[in-house]
This record gives C-alpha cells, structure tokens and sequence, in this order.
C-alpha cells in the first residue's frame, strides 16, 4: 500500500471517529466546553448578526479555529445543532486532529520504518483519550497539535536533509499555530534558535552566520508576520493590540474576575505542570533518555532535537504561565506531551530510508542516515533493529493511553473533563457531591438553550433584546433568530445600550454584577440593573441556571420611557 493511499485512509478513519464522539457528545448529550462554543459564536456572528461583518469574529482569542468554521455555520438554517449545539467546531476539530494523525504517521514513513510499526505508533497516538476527547469537542487544541506536528516533521525531514522547502513549511506551520493559540510563539521561537544553531554547525565558517541567519529567519518569518499583522488589525479596529491581555474580556480579567485557583507559589506551580505532562505521558521520560542514548551511539541525535525542543518549548511556556499566575491549571495546556511521546517513539528507532543532503557545505555529508558532522558508521546503517525494540518502543507509547484516561478523571488535574464521566457513566443513583458536579457541568449551557427557546418563542422584531456576550454568547448561539439580539459586536451597541428604550430594545438579559459579569456592558452601563432594574426595566423572568458556574438569569423588560 503507497503511502498516500495509507494516509488517505489514516485521515478518513479518524476524522470519522472524532465526528461521531463529537455528535454523541456535543448533539446527544450537550456536552460543551465554554471556549469551543464562544468561537462557534463568533462565527455566527460574522455571518448572521445584525451587523455582519469579519471583524465581529472578535480579537480577544486568536482567529483561525472561528474563521475556518464560516461554512459549517453557514449551514446552522438548515440544521440548527451546527450552532446551537457546537457541531461547526465539532467538525473543525475532527479535521485538524486527523490531520495530526497523519502528521504522526509520516514521521515515520518519512524514517522509512516498518508500516506496521509506524501504523501502530499513529493509532495509539490518535485514539489516547485527551486526542480523541480535544478531536472531537471544537476546541483550538486540535488545530494547535496538527500545526506542531507538521511543524515538527517538517523541521525532523530538514534536519536529516537540509532541504530548505522544509523550513519554509515549517515556518507557515507555526505562523499558522499562532493564529490558533497564543502558545505558538514559544515554538516559534526555539525554531529559529534550532535551525540557526544547526546552520551555523553545519556551514563551511565563512558561510555559517550567514546562512544561520537566513534559515533561522526562514522558518521565523510567517510567525514573526502573523504575531504584527494580528496585533496590527485589532489595533486598529478596537485601538488594543493585545486583547487578550488588556481587554476586559482578556484572560488577566477573567482569572481575576472568577477568583481561579492559582498555585500561589512558583515551585508548587511547576509541581502541578510537571504531574499534568506525567499523567498525560508517564514514560515519556525514559522514551526521551532511550532515545536520546540511541540517537548518540548512532550519531543520529539532532532529529531528536526538533520534537523536544518545539513541544517542550510550549509545555514549558504553559508551565511558566501557570506557576506565575497567569493562566489556568488545565490538563488541556500540556496534550501535546501526546505527541511528543509518539514522536519520540519513533525516532527511538534507527531511520531505514537514505537521503541526499541538499546543500553540501564542510561538515555535511553527500548521502546519510543523519544530519551528523560525520556519517553513521556502515555497520551500523545496515542492521536493522531486531524486534524487541519495536515491542518495547509500543510499549512504552502505550502506557500513555490508559494513563490519560485516568488523568482525565482528576478532577484537580482535569477540572474539565472529568465530567465526561456524567456522560459515559451517569450512575443516576451515585449521590455523592463529585457525581453531582459532573452533571452540572454536563448540563452547562441547557438552561441558556432553553431560554433561546423562549425568547424565539416571543417573535420578537431584530433587535430587540439587548446583552453582552460575556455569558450572553451561549443564549444567542442557540438562537434561531440571531438578529433578534443587540450584541458589542454591532456597530450601534453603545448608543442602543445607553438608551435602550428609545431604540425599541424589549428586553435586558442580566447577569449578577459579580465575578465574570463585573465586566458585562449592561452591568458597566446600568451597575444596580441585576437587583433592581436600574429604573430602566421591570423583571419579567428569573431563571435559575442548571450549569455549573453558571449566572442566575434575570429577564428585564424594558419601560417604555425612562420617566415611567
């Protein structure tokens, strides 16, 4: 079977896979991740608000996982749950994730190791657990995985080669990966370090700084761009070139908002990202140390450089974050420990396929195994390794499947996705108080389903109910009639939200002026609107909210005039 026909059906076996755990999850049961169903809003809001436009997509996460999701949301008319329920981004997530799978899988094909072999390392990479789980729930990780993943074979093909079509594949791959998540810059930045290091190594002297600048600015360069041309664009729309650090919907306001735990120390914080990483990958120490033996003793180290330097860089710039205080302690930041084990298992192995160096320069050789100063010695090329390497290398890959799937269970380590567990064991008789924190996360988002419902009901005119997206992104995704809501996103959200009345608002969704809601507009506008109306509306409806972490709602209706 030719390769591209194996990767075909690679890609195809697991896209599948995530979009049926997606539709069980996210159709069947409601099962929705807060992060994963704002982008989907996002979206939505681009194409069916009453203001349409690209830049209602919002600045404050990065763009891609909302962008590519248009034309899935573009069919939400004919089939609500594409919205309502997060299906877009279900199906964003399932492409990107199968796409890291074959990322996986041509590592090893590009090593030239045995197809069953390589098969086996790609299928115990894309079905762990947290793959599958972030495959198939729309958030930005699966996106953020397939960049690095290609980023790193990309950069794995270079190092053995030295052709220079890599880096610039390389480079777009994390460029890319910075449209998708903050994290990238981290990646960005070691390879460029890397690339320049193994130049300079490898150039004849008189070359060597020359051609370090210029690969390590090749690879550099799409990230280098995408980190401006972001910045630039939300500049100049909101006047703010880092949302997400200065908005008051940013991630700084909402960690301090919603008083998150954080370690409080350094060290107790790096404890935590350390035992995150092991949970998701607890051999991945002696898979790096076996590695890094073999890869001297045949003088094939420098490949194995690539994946721990591009995903330790962004492991260790989340533990940074997280022991300073300023992120949250999510399994989710450290999933990429996944495929560094599964490339790390590959590269545990000798490469079988021989290459021809693009540029030769004094210290690389004409035709070679590795990237080395000197070629690997021919009798250690023409052995192959005997099968329990094989076995052992598996083994050691596979541990990381069931491990995943306990660390998933933790709810001090996994504070998301713990609750799968009130999905795939909804136990109805446990009574205990973690069973029942599990449903209310489940349930997170029906109670703003149901008032979709209600306020659809009402056949109310476009632009009659006024709210921020702070919590109010969940009701107006779940609408059939998006237009109805007066959203920051519109142009005239201002000048409606000072006078509601006189632009024929109907109605106020409220939320309490605490936590998160201190930074909802209408609380800004209108501080006593929660309690009392603010003299501007009567309270039509208070719903009690059946999600975890989720606001009491109070429905106002507007008075007609300020003087009534």
């Amino acid at each position: 079977m030719g390769s591209r026909r194996l990767s075909t059906i690679v890609y195809a076996v697991c896209a599948a896979v995530y979009l049926v755990v997606g539709y069980y999850l996210c159709v069947r049961h409601g099962f929705i991740i807060g992060d994963a169903l704002s982008r989907v809003s996002s979206a939505q809001t681009v194409l069916f608000s009453r203001d349409p436009h690209v830049a209602a997509i919002g600045f404050i996460f990065t763009p891609l996982t909302a962008l590519v999701q248009l034309p899935a949301v573009g069919f939400s008319e004919i089939w609500q749950p594409m919205t309502e329920l997060a299906y877009s981004g279900v199906i964003m997530s399932a492409l990107f994730m199968a796409g890291a799978a074959v990322q996986v899988l041509g590592i090893g094909v590009d090593r030239g190791l045995p197809r069953p072999f390589t098969l086996l390392i790609t299928v115990l990479f894309a079905f762990n657990p947290m793959i599958v789980f972030y495959g198939s729930n729309g958030m930005s990780e699966a996106p953020f995985v397939f960049f690095t993943c290609w980023a790193v074979r990309r950069l794995i093909a270079w190092a053995t080669d030295d052709d220079v079509h890599h880096l610039a594949a390389a480079g777009v791959a994390l460029g890319l990966g910075y449209l998708t998540r903050y994290d990238a810059v981290a990646a960005i930045g070691a390879a460029a370090i890397f690339v320049a290091s193994v130049t300079a190594f490898r150039s004849t002297p008189h070359l060597r700084w020359r051609r370090a600048a210029l690969d390590g600015g090749l690879v550099a360069a799409p990230g280098f761009f995408a980190f401006l041309g972001w910045a630039a664009t939300s500049w100049l729309i909101t006047g703010q070139a880092f949302a997400q650090f200065s908005s008051q919907y940013g991630n700084s306001s909402i960690m301090q908002q919603s008083g998150a735990d954080t370690p409080g120390q350094f060290l107790p914080g790096l404890e935590f990202s350390f035992t995150s990483t092991l949970l998701l990958a607890p051999t991945l120490i002696p898979l790096l140390v076996l590695a890094g033996v073999a890869g001297w003793w045949r003088r094939d180290w420098i490949p194995l450089l690539v994946p721990v330097l591009i995903f330790g860089a962004v492991l260790a710039f989340q533990a940074y974050s997280y022991a300073s205080g300023s992120t949250f302690g999510f399994l989710r930041f450290y999933i990429l420990a996944v495929p560094l084990a599964a490339t790390t298992a590959i590269l545990l192995l000798p490469a079988r396929a021989c290459t021809i160096t693009k540029r030769r320069g004094k210290y690389a050789p004409a035709q070679t195994l590795s990237p080395s100063r000197h070629p690997a010695p021919r009798h250690r090329i023409s052995h192959a390794p005997k099968w329990p390497a094989f076995v052992a290398a598996a083994l050691l890959l596979a541990v990381t499947v069931p491990s995943s799937a306990w660390g998933m269970s933790k709810p001090h380590y996994a504070p998301q996705e713990y609750a799968l567990g009130a999905v795939l064991a909804p136990e109805p008789d446990n009574v205990t108080a973690r069973k029942a924190t599990e449903h209310r996360i489940a349930a997170t988002f029906s109670t703003e389903r149901e008032m979709a419902q209600y306020l659809d009901g009402l056949d109310l005119p476009e632009g009659s109910i006024l709210t921020d997206t702070v919590y109010g992104f969940a009701v107006v995704v779940a609408s059939t009639k998006p237009k109805t809501f007066v959203v920051p996103s519109d142009q005239d959200f201002t000048t409606i939200l000072n006078d509601p009345a006189a632009n024929n608002v109907k109605y106020l969704l409220s939320v309490p002026n605490t936590g998160r809601g201190e930074s909802d507009a209408l609380n800004l506008r209108y501080p006593t609107l929660y309690e009392t109306g603010a003299d501007i509306a009567a309270l039509a409806l208070e719903v009690p909210n059946d999600g975890e972490s989720q606001p009491v709602w109070r429905i106002y209706r507007v008075l007609e005039s300020v003087d009534d």
